[in-house]
């Protein structure tokens, strides 16, 4: 589900846009071309004749934070709750199963932010999907293993 939204930069010449937003890696477009990210952002070309800077923040995958000449003016994952951002968290119990839940923790922890992202699913699923699957994980490292960690 590849979606696109506006940004509103001020004075900015042409329409910027955020390219999957709702997901974990996005683009940002310029009169619909995507433009590369240079050092410290992307050069925004301005209506006066001047160049702005467009730069993200956070460290959390698909929760960055967009900032035009140091203002914020997008956050990603605005709409997502505590609860969910928890729930998303959960994965990481599987570390204790050293090497696979480490891995199995990564990908279940990227799983988790589209899941809780997606606002079209019921908030209760949301929160429940991340937790289910890092038990059904558990579950399977522990057959696998025959130990239920380290």
């Amino acid at each position: 589900m590849t979606t696109t939204e506006r940004i509103d930069v001020p004075g900015a010449r042409g329409t910027v846009e955020i390219e999957n937003p709702h997901g974990i890696f996005y683009k940002i477009r310029l009169n619909g071309e995507v433009i590369k990210r240079g050092k410290g952002g992307w050069s925004i070309p301005m209506r006066n004749g001047s160049t702005g800077k467009l730069a993200s923040n956070g460290i959390i995958p698909g929760f960055q934070s967009l900032y035009f000449n140091d203002e914020k003016i997008y956050k990603m994952g605005a709409a997502v709750g505590t609860a969910e951002r928890v729930a998303m968290f959960t994965p990481l119990i599987l570390v204790i199963w050293v090497p696979l839940g480490a891995l199995l923790a990564v990908i279940l922890f990227f799983m988790g932010v589209s899941t809780v992202k997606n606002l079209q699913m019921p908030r209760g699923l949301r929160i429940a999907l991340p937790i289910v699957n890092t038990l059904a994980g558990a579950l399977i490292l522990t057959l696998l293993t025959g130990s239920p960690g380290l």
